[in-house]
C-alpha cells in the first residue's frame, strides 16, 4: 500500500513536472517569436537609417556631378572646381576629374587637406592618388553614367571614394570624389543617430568590418543581455554597419533577472523530478522483473512442496485401504508416515495462506498477553517429528520467569517453526540445532531474544540482507535440490515487526547461521 500510494506521488510529480516544462516550453517559443518580431522591427528601422545616411551622402554628390556637368559640357565658365565646392556648400575633401586617359584635366584637382601648420597641402596627395588609388578604381569598367563607390583602407587609413563616368560627345572624363568621413561621422552621424538617454529606447551605433566602433552617442555600455542588430551600408562605406540596440529599462531588466532565475529553478526542478521518476520507473521494473521471476520460482517450489506430501500421503493410504502391510506395528508406522505429511502440508498451507493476507493488507494477527516460553515449547514439539526424520538434535534453553507480553500465539508458533524448519532443511549437515530465549538488553533497552542456531554452510555476506525478501532463495541453496517456497524467512519477519519486533541474522560461511527473532517487553507497573 505505502509503495502504491509512493508510486502516485511519484506519477503526479513527473506529470506536473511536465506540464512546467511544457508551459515554459510555450513562454520560450512565445518570447523567440516576439523577440524575432522586435529584431525585424530594429532591422527595419536600423535599414531605414542606413538608406537615410546615403541618401544625404548620394545627394550631395549628385549636386557636385551636375554642377561639373556644366562645366564639361562647356555650357558653363571654365573649370574652377575649389570655388564650385565653396558655392555649392557641400562637404568634400577632394575632387579629381580625369580625361579618357585618365588623366587630370588642367584645374581638375582640388583639396581640402591641411598639413600641420593648418596649410594645403602641395601635390604629394594628388601624386599618391595617382599612382596607389587610381589603379583600384577601375574607372574604364565604369557603366556610363551610373554612380559607383570604393570603400576601402590605404596606409592604415580609411577612405571612401565616388566616381561617375560622363560623356559629352565624343568626350569622356571621369569624375572621383574623395568623401569626407571626418564630416560623415562628426555631423552626419550624430544627426541621424542621436540618444537622449531620458527618452529613447533606442542606440544607434556606427561599427567597421572589425566590429569596432566608429561613432557612439554614449560612453557606457549595456551589457550583453541588450538585443542589437547590425545593418550594412551598401552604396557608400560598405563595411561599415549600423547597429541597433534595444536600451534595457533598469527596473524591467531587473524583473527579468528575476524571472530568469524562478524559471531556472522551475525547470531544473522539473528536470530533476522527471529524472528521478525515470530512475524510479527503471528501478521499479527491474524490481517487478525480478519479483515475476521469483514468483514463477514460488509457483514452481510450493507446487512440488504440495505435491510431495501429497503423493506420501496418497501412496500409503492406498496401502493402508488395500490391506497391503504385513502387520499392526507396519499399518501404525504408515499411519504415523501419513500424519506427519499431513501436518507438513498444513504448515505449508498455513504459510502460503497467511503469506497471501500479508501481501493484501489484511490484518491476521490477535494479540493477548501470552507466554512466550510456552508457545516456543509448543513449537518445538510440533516439529519433533521432523527433526527425527532429519536425523537432527535440538537443544532448548528457556530463561525461567519471562515476562509475559501481548502476543498472537498461532503466529509466533509459526515464526518459531519457520525458524527451525530453515535449520532442518538448510543446514543438515550440521545435525545440531541451539534454540535459546532469553532477555537480552538491545540499544540500552531489555528485549525478549528467541535465538536460532545452526551448524550449517552459512550465509555468504552479500546475501543476508536478502534472505529476508519474498520469495528469495540463497544463491548457494539454489544451486542445491532443497526444495522451499521462499516466503518463510520473509514471513518470519512479518511476524516479528507486527509485534513491534524484528529479526536478525549473524553468520559466517562455513560455520553456520545464528537468527535472532526479538520481541519488545512492555513496561513493568
Amino acid at each position: 500500500m505505502r509503495r502504491l500510494l509512493l508510486v502516485n506521488a511519484l506519477i503526479f510529480a513527473v506529470l506536473a513536472a511536465a506540464v512546467t516544462l511544457a508551459y515554459y516550453g510555450y513562454s520560450y517559443a512565445t518570447e523567440v517569436s516576439y523577440r524575432e518580431a522586435e529584431l525585424a522591427s530594429l532591422r527595419e528601422l536600423a535599414a531605414d537609417k542606413v538608406f537615410s545616411v546615403e541618401s544625404s551622402i548620394l545627394r550631395d554628390d549628385d549636386k557636385m556631378f551636375r554642377a561639373l556637368d556644366r562645366h564639361l559640357s562647356g555650357t558653363a565658365a571654365p573649370l574652377q572646381i575649389e570655388e564650385l565646392v565653396n558655392n555649392l556648400g557641400i562637404h568634400l575633401v577632394s575632387v579629381f576629374v580625369l580625361d579618357d586617359k585618365q588623366t587630370l584635366v588642367p584645374g581638375g584637382y582640388v583639396s581640402q587637406r591641411r598639413d600641420k601648420e593648418g596649410n594645403k597641402e602641395g601635390t604629394e596627395f594628388r601624386d599618391w592618388f595617382m599612382k596607389e588609388v587610381l589603379p583600384q578604381l577601375r574607372l574604364h569598367q565604369l557603366p556610363l553614367r551610373e554612380r559607383a563607390h570604393l570603400h576601402g583602407t590605404w596606409e592604415g587609413k580609411d577612405y571612401l571614394w565616388s566616381m561617375i563616368k560622363r560623356s559629352w560627345g565624343d568626350k569622356v572624363h571621369y569624375i572621383v570624389i574623395e568623401e569626407d568621413l571626418a564630416h560623415l561621422v562628426g555631423v552626419i552621424f550624430p544627426q541621424f543617430f542621436p540618444f537622449d538617454n531620458g527618452h529613447a529606447k533606442r542606440l544607434f551605433e556606427v561599427v567597421d568590418q572589425r566590429g569596432e566602433l566608429v561613432y557612439t552617442p554614449v560612453t557606457f555600455s549595456f551589457g550583453s543581455d541588450a538585443s542589437s542588430v547590425d545593418v550594412s551600408f551598401v552604396d557608400s562605406v560598405d563595411g561599415w554597419s549600423v547597429r541597433v540596440t534595444e536600451v534595457p529599462d533598469k527596473e524591467a531588466q531587473k524583473q527579468v533577472e528575476r524571472k530568469r532565475l524562478i524559471d531556472s529553478l522551475f525547470i531544473g526542478g522539473a528536470i530533476t523530478v522527471i529524472l528521478t521518476g525515470l530512475v524510479f520507473l527503471a528501478l521499479a521494473i527491474r524490481r517487478e522483473r525480478r519479483a515475476n521471476e521469483l514468483k514463477s520460482e514460488f509457483i514452481s517450489n510450493v507446487s512440488h512442496e504440495l505435491k510431495t506430501p501429497l503423493s506420501i500421503i496418497s501412496m500409503f493410504g492406498e496401502m493402508l485401504a488395500n490391506g497391503r502391510t504385513k502387520g499392526p506395528e507396519q499399518a501404525t508406522e504408515y499411519a504415523d508416515i501419513i500424519w506427519r505429511e499431513s501436518v507438513r502440508l498444513g504448515r505449508l498451507i498455513d504459510n502460503v495462506l497467511d503469506f497471501a493476507k500479508i501481501e493484501r493488507g489484511k490484518g491476521v494477527y490477535e494479540f493477548s498477553e501470552a507466554d512466550v516460553g510456552e508457545v516456543v515449547e509448543r513449537a518445538v514439539d510440533l516439529v519433533g517429528r521432523r527433526l527425527t526424520t532429519a536425523e537432527m538434535a535440538i537443544t532448548v534453553d528457556i530463561e525461567p520467569e519471562l515476562p509475559l507480553v501481548k502476543l498472537d500465539g498461532n503466529a509466533f508458533t509459526l515464526a518459531v517453526m519457520n525458524l527451525i524448519d530453515n535449520a532442518i532443511k538448510y543446514a543438515a549437515g550440521g545435525k545440531k540445532i541451539e534454540l535459546t530465549l532469553a532477555k537480552k538488553t538491545i540499544d540500552e533497552k531489555e528485549r525478549l531474544v528467541l535465538s536460532v542456531r545452526d551448524f550449517g554452510p552459512g550465509i555468504e555476506p552479500a546475501e543476508q540482507d536478502q534472505i529476508f525478501e519474498r520469495f528469495y532463495r540463497a544463491r548457494a541453496v539454489r544451486l542445491k535440490p532443497i526444495r522451499g517456497s521462499g516466503i518463510g524467512l520473509a514471513l518470519v519477519q512479518h511476524i516479528a515487526r507486527a509485534h513491534h519486533g524484528d529479526v536478525t541474522v549473524t553468520s559466517e560461511v562455513g560455520k553456520g547461521s545464528t537468527f535472532e527473532l526479538w520481541l519488545p517487553i512492555p513496561d513493568q507497573k
